[in-house]
């Protein structure tokens, strides 16, 4: 079958769903008690803890990334040995706890509690393994939450003729099969698996303590018809009976149930950073690592999706997201040796071309240290600039020039500089740092061409192998998660990666 024909076979599979009166798509809910009890213990802690509930972080963070493992594995609790792991923290941060909380036995009855669940499987796995039985391996797909999930669920089943997908592996998938099943609630994935599923029929099995009972709909919803308005029909698999689905807010239990990572306390950033300080997020980083990201142009990303040789290239700042892949160099950064590599291209030019750098930056620095950063973008913008807001990054060292000519030629005007001979050597060692840039790439592709990017995709990060000096130390590792405030931190701090473990309890 080819692309054209299963993409109109989908299709027809999402027009016969809606075309069902009771519901196309099948959530099926199973019976899960250690893990209902465990879900109720844990909400009504977080509930005690109010607001100021900072305190609880370090046991809340386990808690949480446990139960999302009930909700998103199937595999029997003896084949996941971080379960294991995770309930003793529990135990250990609930002593610490004891006498913090004003219920002290609310502690006690959830380091039980996870112990049930490390002990009592969630039931999911039995459904499916009888399922499974039932229909045939080779006429199966499962879709899991990600790549980590996929890859234990393997382990476990060791079925070769069972395809055992992420999302977006089966919407590549090219072999039509009769059931499609997906572990977790439909919130989680693409509403694509029910509205063009890959399969002839769709069914959801979802702990019975996961509240949302809704379908996920195609954002063409509002302006389709029929195809597209796929129904959901909801089967207690307890007592064998269909309820009513129940709507609710998806994002928000979504986030609810999500692990989360710990930012710890929120700085009032009451001023305005001094020249050798930037305003940077804090980044969580697959592997046990972190980084903070400044407010500059764009960082080298990889996209594992995209064929050999078009994989390495530039994300800008603000398009960085949980689930990006940055291209980072333990140690000293990338910008660093790259600036470097091409002020030692310049030849004899280097003093010259330093020295017209430091003036113009150093101008700006004290424009905006005199008058406030905002003062100084308001005569920017008044000035024509349109990229204005960059002020306080073009006086980091590591940035050769605004990206525009017309800005850069405005901004040494209004700093009173002389614009032809700053411009032309900026121009220049800006054309440096692209051919050097442009050369590490290649050497980065060659070197990713190499690599096991599904070790990538399962672990979160990979360490690059090459012969080049400049590739060592050099890897490839996912966002875990993106602070949702800015706190004042040392430029030279930026973009270097550390280790932190704020993230661990992240998925």
């Amino acid at each position: 079958m080819n692309r054209i024909e299963l993409l109109n076979w989908r299709y027809e599979n999402s027009a016969r769903l809606a075309q069902c009166k009771s519901g196309g798509v099948e959530i099926d809910l199973v019976a899960d008690p250690a893990g209902s009890h465990f879900d109720r213990l844990l909400r009504t802690i977080m509930a005690e803890a109010g607001n100021d509930g900072s305190f609880l972080e370090q046991l809340v963070g386990p808690a949480r990334l446990l139960r999302w493992k009930r909700i998103i594995d199937a595999q029997p609790v003896r084949y996941d040995s971080r379960a294991q792991d995770l309930v003793q923290e529990i135990s250990r941060q609930a002593r610490r706890l004891r006498r913090t909380l004003g219920d002290q036995s609310v502690l006690d009855n959830l380091a039980h509690a996870a112990g049930e669940m490390a002990e009592k499987d969630s039931g999911i796995g039995s459904e499916l393994g009888t399922w499974i039985d039932e229909v045939g391996p080779e006429d199966c797909i499962v879709v899991v939450a990600n790549t980590r999930a996929a890859a234990d669920l393997k382990e476990w089943l060791k079925l070769d003729a069972l395809q055992i997908k992420t999302a977006r592996e089966a919407f590549c998938n090219v072999s039509t099969r009769s059931q499609m099943y997906v572990i977790g609630p439909p919130v989680l994935f693409p509403a694509a698996l029910a509205t063009a599923p890959v399969a002839d029929d769709v069914s959801f099995l979802v702990p019975s303590w996961f509240r949302s009972r809704s379908l996920r709909q195609s954002t063409f919803t509002a302006y389709a018809e029929g195809a597209i308005r796929v129904g959901v029909r909801v089967h207690e698999i307890d007592d064998d009976q269909f309820v009513e689905a129940t709507m609710l807010d998806e994002k928000n239990e979504l986030e609810e149930y999500r692990p989360q990572a710990i930012w710890g306390h929120h700085p009032s950033n009451d001023r305005d950073p001094k020249n050798d300080e930037v305003l940077a997020r804090k980044l969580y980083l697959s592997g046990g690592y972190a980084m903070w990201l400044d407010e500059g142009n764009s960082i080298r990303t990889l996209d594992p999706t995209q064929p050999t040789g078009e994989r390495v290239t530039f994300t800008d700042v603000p398009a960085v997201r949980e689930g990006t892949y940055l291209l980072l160099r333990e140690g000293a950064t990338e910008r660093n040796a790259l600036y470097q590599a091409a002020l030692a291209g310049l030849g004899n030019k280097v003093a010259e071309v330093e020295a017209t750098q430091k003036q113009w930056k150093k101008m700006l620095s004290q424009r905006i240290q005199q008058h406030g950063h905002r003062s100084v973008e308001r005569e920017l913008r008044a000035a024509g600039i349109k990229a204005a807001d960059q002020a306080r990054a073009w006086i980091d060292p590591l940035l050769v020039r605004p990206r525009s000519d017309r800005d850069f030629e405005l901004l040494l005007g209004w700093l009173d500089i002389p614009i032809r001979s700053s411009f032309a050597h900026a121009t220049e060692l800006r054309r440096k740092l692209l051919h050097k840039s442009a050369q590490f790439r290649h050497q980065l592709e060659e070197a990713i061409s190499f690599a096991d990017l599904t070790e990538l995709e399962t672990r979160g990060n990979l360490l690059l192998d090459g012969t080049s000096e400049g590739i060592r130390g050099m890897c490839a590792t996912r966002v875990m998660a993106v602070s949702p405030f800015k706190q004042i931190v040392p430029r030279h701090k930026v973009r270097e990666l550390m280790r932190d473990e704020g993230g661990q309890w992240l998925e």
